[in-house]
């Protein structure tokens, strides 16, 4: 079991290891995947909310969320598996003679997925239909960490860009039209960052890593209550 530990955390950070307390370890998991599923529900209600107002910045959000959400529940049943030794059997089935190799591609697949739901809501903030600019910003993003040394802190780093980018455009929109739905969205990005700034500074630091996972919970939980808050406004004001 140890042995498993120890692999996790190393091609979880692709060359550091986090110093995780092992009470924590295991709960972990059930905070991805509790970050998988409120994703998706914010997804669904950000297609809803498009249905109602057919705006293409709810659509955006919708996608962007439906990616996030993917990448969490990639996250959480690899580590789940890891933890369950269940990655044995997966790599016989694959015909994958490492463990390691599967454990490498599951992370992957998440910083591939959260990063297209990023450049996706960096996209909505632009409010613009240009196909060219999205791509350029993906493929721009995904060839940086391919083809940094240190995968892992890259993929914080440009996050955290994201997010810094983000952050001003709902703290620009707030200052215009002191809304609380968008004061609700800019402390849930501002959760966000500061979530994606700890686990830059991770390593060796337990209370880092704990604290980096409860900002990404508050910060998602209220994303799901502006979006539910939303979307029951936009359904009185079609009624009447």
């Amino acid at each position: 079991m140890q042995n498993h530990i120890k692999s996790l955390f190393f091609y979880y950070t692709m060359q550091n290891i986090y110093l995780i307390p092992n009470w924590f370890f295991g709960l972990d998991v059930i905070f991805e995947l509790t970050f998988a599923v409120i994703a998706l529900i914010v997804s669904f209600y950000a297609f809803k909310t498009y249905k109602l107002t057919n705006q293409n910045q709810s659509k955006f959000f919708g996608y962007s969320f439906l990616f996030i959400s993917i990448s969490y529940f990639i996250q959480s049943f690899m580590n789940f598996a890891i933890i369950s030794k269940i990655n044995e059997g997966i790599c016989n089935v694959l015909k994958i003679q490492a463990v390691d190799t599967l454990n490498a591609m599951g992370i992957y697949a998440h910083i591939l997925f959260f990063i297209v739901g990023l450049v996706t809501l960096t996209y909505m903030t632009l409010k613009t239909e240009s196909k060219k600019i999205y791509s350029l910003i993906l493929i721009t993003s995904l060839l940086l960490i391919l083809l940094s040394i240190n995968k892992i802190y890259s993929f914080y780093f440009l996050s955290s860009i994201f997010l810094v980018y983000i952050t001003l455009h709902y703290f620009f929109n707030y200052i215009r039209n002191k809304q609380t739905k968008t004061l609700l969205a800019l402390i849930a990005f501002i959760f966000l960052l500061f979530g994606s700034i700890h686990f830059m500074f991770v390593v060796n630091h337990v209370l880092f890593y704990i604290l980096g996972h409860f900002l990404e919970l508050a910060a998602y939980l209220i994303i799901l209550i502006n979006l539910f808050l939303v979307l029951k406004n936009g359904k009185k004001t079609k009624q009447t």
